[in-house]
């Protein structure tokens, strides 16, 4: 079951932009940092932002000036809530609860998922980004795994 097979903790290997002419990017750079978390009870979250994000110039988070909370905002996302999977699409749907951007909170997306040994793809739908509509695909490589896996 795709359930199974996801439950874990994984981390971010890759983010791509896919255009409609093919053309792909990388959003948030090559150097990331990101935590995918599927439990067994329907509960997820994730967290992906840059690397190389810069540091605010006073140590007090509410206290940054407006172009570096822009600019943290424009290189991060993080979401929780829960999951369901359809075994035969091979799709994961996240009902997001909360989020650092707003216009997600109740809502449902969806993920096409590839699993290849320790490899898990996401594949979103179409979704509008950066002024345009394309498909992001993530890369997760499994840090923790399925109770009673072997070598988990």
């Amino acid at each position: 079951m795709l359930k199974d097979e996801l439950v874990g903790t994984w981390k971010l290997v890759s983010m791509e932009y896919v255009q409609p002419d093919g053309r792909r990017n990388h959003p948030f750079g090559i150097h990331l940092l990101g935590c995918l978390m599927y439990d067994a009870h329907g509960n997820m979250s994730v967290q992906l932002m840059r690397g190389d994000r810069a540091f605010f110039e006073s140590p007090d988070p509410l206290a940054s000036k407006p172009q570096e909370t822009k600019a943290a905002m424009d290189g991060a996302a993080f979401y929780f809530g829960t999951y369901s999977v359809d075994d035969e699409a091979r799709v994961v749907s996240h009902a997001i609860e909360g989020s650092l951007f707003p216009n997600w909170l109740g809502v449902v997306q969806r993920r096409h998922v590839l699993i290849e040994g320790e490899k898990l793809s996401l594949r979103t739908e179409p979704m509008p980004f950066a002024g345009g509509s394309g498909v992001m695909v993530l890369t997760w490589r499994r840090l923790s795994g399925r109770a009673g896996a072997p070598g988990h």
